[in-house]
């Protein structure tokens, strides 16, 4: 569902994603009909801060809709803020928070210092907050981490 992305089969283990017609990123994983990848998304950027926000979120949905294994999507340092709802939604963009909470059986993981630093009260109902442990332990179990 959103304009302007294709994503391109170069060999049977990299894909290239398109966003409208620019080169965002490579991921070098294997075809998930070939091997079960777990892929762990790292995002730091805050979702007022530039474009990172929505490309994370649109890689992301790349991989699900083309059947690769999301462990999860841990928000850190200014990408907590992806937990609040937006005041004004501009004509063309996502509203971030509703847009991650959409994405089917992908876990959305806060940090909890950054969580505790920068947001009033508990984390978001569909986002939960995980430890500096939790993280080092999906990190040492993914095949694949990508960060924006």
């Amino acid at each position: 569902a959103f304009v302007g992305l294709t994503v391109d089969m170069l060999s049977p283990r990299l894909f290239r994603c398109h966003f409208d017609n620019t080169i965002c990123r490579a991921v070098l994983c294997a075809a998930s009909g070939q091997f079960n990848v777990k892929i762990l998304v790292i995002v730091n950027a805050s979702p007022w801060g530039g474009s990172l926000a929505v490309t994370a979120l649109r890689m992301v949905r790349a991989m699900v809709d083309h059947g690769y294994g999301i462990a999860a999507v841990y928000f850190r340092e200014e990408g907590v803020y992806q937990a609040l709802a937006g005041r004004v939604t501009d004509h063309g963009t996502p509203v971030l928070r509703d847009a991650w909470l959409e994405l089917p059986g992908v876990p959305l993981l806060l940090c909890s210092a950054a969580s505790q630093r920068r947001l009033e009260g508990s984390a978001a109902p569909g986002f939960r907050e995980a430890g500096l442990a939790e993280i080092l332990d999906l990190m040492n179990t993914c095949d694949r981490v990508v960060t924006f």
